[in-house]
């Protein structure tokens, strides 16, 4: 009869035949996080963390040992000796030569011999020393058992939405799908390795439905669940026992296929779309019938596949009943490839074999009924008509062979179904961003499959920072004045270098720690920097910066001197700069290696791009503030009356409007200083907590003192100040509302200047002492 594998597989598929695309698709609607562009194509980061990771190798290089040496009757000489010489050989458990259980609890001897029944080199012997106590195919089980826990709790956390649980199949099947091909050299050469890598195969998987068994068990779902039968299509022996898969000797769907698989890819592309199964071995019946010989190979696997059940059967019933030391010849003969096979080919094999079964009769217990049934089948045996000596017609033995080989095409079939959800799997290493795959763990960006526990995706509040652009106005035009070689050194003197020696104060060491305290470098540009950080340490940056600017333009002016010379140079060679500070997501880092380009560090953040968008010098707005200024000239009779401020936003009026009704209308933005948004002052605000005073003042342009007026043109209307103190009443931070800006795919950003230089220093000794005392 067809195995209980090949008939749960068939119920697997059949489950999938409604919608097989949908089947083992991973929805990024329902997952928690995704790095897909689009809701077909989810992209889902996933690490199988290092110490899971040495678990998987251990367990599947120990197996290939374990199976290596432990059949030294067909593995040859060389091959034995050069494996027992090898890493690990001398840690490697005990393996008792039984094919059933030798001992342990009820789940390893279930898996025993489910090893058993699966292919005939996978004794119970060997897997209960791999997976009991001291194996590392406990190991494997136990991260099994404690990663599908962990992802059936985060499950029912999030409601069911999810099904963390396929993503912890996924990944895991794909690390023993690694490991096993890693541990190649742990096994013989060929052609035994074919063999012996199918049972290495099949032995992991035993391993994973063993802990894939108790974690359903324990959290008392079903059988039939419909996510357990997701979960155990992608659990599946086929990918892990290599090429020659399902040939290697394995038994896993009732019989070795002796006749091949006709038209199987045929049969394949048609069950993935949804074909019918039981169609499928109604069609490989009748392809065997129509060829003699195919069918008398398929009717002579199935019949020597009967016979082997009924002898591994008696084996294990005999050793259980103490008789284990006289079983070893025939243990031997079941173990080799092609070994029962070869011996009922053979007149005289197959007698010496049947009086070893009638001498077994002896044995009490149900291994005397087997061993009789074996001898009984053996003295009836015959080459052309096999399937009767075990009571099967022709015909119903090719029915049977083709009911195993269905099963073994819907796995295939299953196989394939399962790519797309695959390949949405993003490997992590760590080494993709520059925090380090803890880091991305942490912040809830990457799935992590780890065995010190933990959860799978953890959930986290995105950590906020602040984000500082500065640029400089002009860049082209200067470098076309000035040629490139001039501007380049200019740009490093004057405007890269003192910037970076200015941001070393804040540089908090690791630089993808910068959400933390300190401050990172994110990207020099041809004529912009930029840098992500702590906001408190930005907002100073930000005033140093523009200081070191302002120290420039001094020194320039001193050199060239006063005159239309001076204002010449100061306009080709100056440095006006704008700088501004947002606040939102930490960057997140990413690291790109490549052979020929080298490494590359690229941060990515939302607020970077609107950081950037507030150094924006819009000519308008210039203009329409510089004619103010201009108007404001003429009334004073001051040609040399200045701005007090460096930051405005304004838009044009619209037809037949005098001046926009709305004074807080989104507008363009000129930023020749230092300014920042909403977001970044509310949390610079939050930053320095009681380590200021806050004053909010309206400020009168036309009230202040004369000196001020005098020098300094502060705007037509009062004026919305913030006046930052320290504690014992220095004057700290002055921050003015400039207006709301529209940023193009940003939106609308509420803008306050940083004001500087001498004008707001003047205003701050003028008025701040009457500032303070207001409460």
């Amino acid at each position: 009869m067809p195995s209980s594998y090949a008939a749960r597989r068939r119920e697997i598929f059949e489950a999938a035949r409604p919608a097989p695309d949908a089947f083992l698709r991973l929805d990024a609607a329902r997952l928690r996080f995704s790095l897909g562009t689009t809701a077909d194509e989810p992209r889902v980061p996933v690490q199988v963390a290092p110490d899971a990771a040495a678990i998987v190798r251990g367990a599947a290089g120990d197996l290939a040992l374990l199976l290596a040496t432990g059949h030294r009757a067909f593995v040859p000489a060389d091959d034995v000796d050069r494996l027992t010489l090898s890493d690990g050989y001398a840690a490697l458990p005990v393996a008792a030569p039984t094919l059933g259980p030798s001992g342990g609890g009820a789940d390893l001897r279930a898996a025993a011999l489910l090893g058993a029944e699966s292919h005939p080199a996978l004794g119970g012997g060997i897997l209960c020393a791999w997976m009991g106590p001291g194996g590392r195919g406990r190991s494997l089980t136990a991260l099994w058992i404690a990663l599908l826990r962990q992802a059936l709790a985060e499950m029912a956390g999030e409601g069911g939405r999810e099904e963390t649980p396929l993503l912890v199949a996924l990944a895991l099947q794909a690390a023993m799908r690694e490991a096993a091909e890693g541990s190649r050299d742990r096994l013989p050469g060929p052609p035994h390795d074919r063999t012996l890598r199918a049972a290495q195969g099949i032995g992991l998987w035993v391993a994973a439905r063993t802990g894939l068994d108790r974690a359903w068990r324990d959290a008392g779902r079903p059988a039939a669940d419909p996510l357990r039968l997701r979960v155990e299509a992608v659990v599946a022996p086929g990918p892990l026992c290599g090429r020659g898969f399902p040939l290697g000797g394995s038994t896993l769907y009732g019989c070795a296929f002796a006749a091949g698989l006709p038209r199987a890819e045929e049969e394949v592309a048609r069950l993935a779309g949804g074909g019918d199964a039981d169609a499928a071995a109604g069609d490989l019946a009748a392809a065997l019938r129509a060829d003699d010989e195919l069918a008398r190979r398929a009717a002579g696997a199935v019949a020597a596949s009967r016979l082997r059940g009924v002898l591994r059967g008696a084996v294990v019933a005999a050793e259980a009943a103490g008789w284990g030391e006289r079983l070893q010849a025939l243990r031997e003969l079941l173990a080799a490839p092609g070994g029962l096979e070869g011996a009922l080919e053979e007149e005289a094999a197959r007698r010496d074999l049947r009086a070893s079964a009638a001498e077994l009769e002896a044995v009490p217990g149900d291994a005397a009924r087997l061993f009789g049934e074996a001898a009984r089948a053996l003295k009836g045996w015959r080459p052309r008509d096999p399937a009767a000596a075990v009571g099967l017609s022709r015909a119903a033995a090719l029915e049977e062979h083709a009911a195993g080989a269905a099963g073994a095409l819907a796995d295939a079939a299953l196989e394939r179904l399962g790519a797309a959800a695959r390949r949405a799997l993003a490997p992590r290493t760590g080494l993709e961003t520059e925090a380090g795959a803890e880091a991305e763990w942490e912040a809830g960006r990457l799935y992590r499959l780890g065995a010190r526990g933990g959860p799978v995706l953890r959930r986290s509040s995105p950590r906020a920072a602040g984000h500082l652009f500065a640029d400089v106005k002009d860049f082209t035009r200067r470098t076309g004045l000035l040629g490139q070689a001039t501007m380049a050194e200019f740009l490093r003197t004057e405007f890269y270098g003192p910037i970076l020696g200015a941001a070393k104060r804040f540089h908090g060491g690791m630089g993808h720690l910068a959400d933390r305290g300190g401050v990172q470098l994110n990207n020099l540009l041809g004529d912009a920097i930029s840098f992500s950080g702590d906001v408190e340490s930005l907002v100073e940056l930000a005033r140093e910066i523009r200081a070191l600017l302002e120290a420039y333009g001094h020194r320039l002016a001193r050199r060239v001197g006063p005159g239309p010379a001076a204002l010449e140079a100061e306009s080709r060679a100056g440095l006006e700069a704008g700088i501004f500070v947002s606040h939102g997501p930490a960057p997140l880092v990413v690291i790109i290696e490549d052979e020929v380009f080298g490494r590359a560090r690229v941060a990515i953040a939302e607020k970077i791009n609107e950081s950037a968008r507030g150094t924006a010098r819009a000519a308008g707005a210039r203009l329409r503030a510089d004619a103010a200024l201009e108007a404001a000239r003429a009334a004073r009779r001051s040609p040399r009356l200045a701005h007090a401020f460096a930051v405005f936003v304004d838009r044009p009026p619209a037809p037949g409007e005098a001046r926009p009704p709305d004074p807080d209308a989104p507008g363009e933005l000129y930023n020749g200083g230092a300014a920042l948004s909403q977001e970044a002052l509310d949390a610079f605000l939050a930053a320095v907590g009681p380590a200021r005073r806050r004053r909010e003042v309206a400020l009168d342009p036309g009230a202040l003192p004369a000196e001020l007026r005098e020098r300094w043109w502060f705007g037509e209307g009062a004026q919305r100040m913030l006046a930052l103190f320290h504690p014992d009443g220095r004057p700290a931070e002055l921050f003015r509302r400039v207006g709301r800006a529209a940023f193009k795919g940003v939106g609308d950003v509420p803008i306050w200047e940083l004001c500087g230089g001498p004008a707001a220093e003047r205003l701050q000794a003028a008025l701040g002492p009457a500032w303070w005392r207001s409460r």
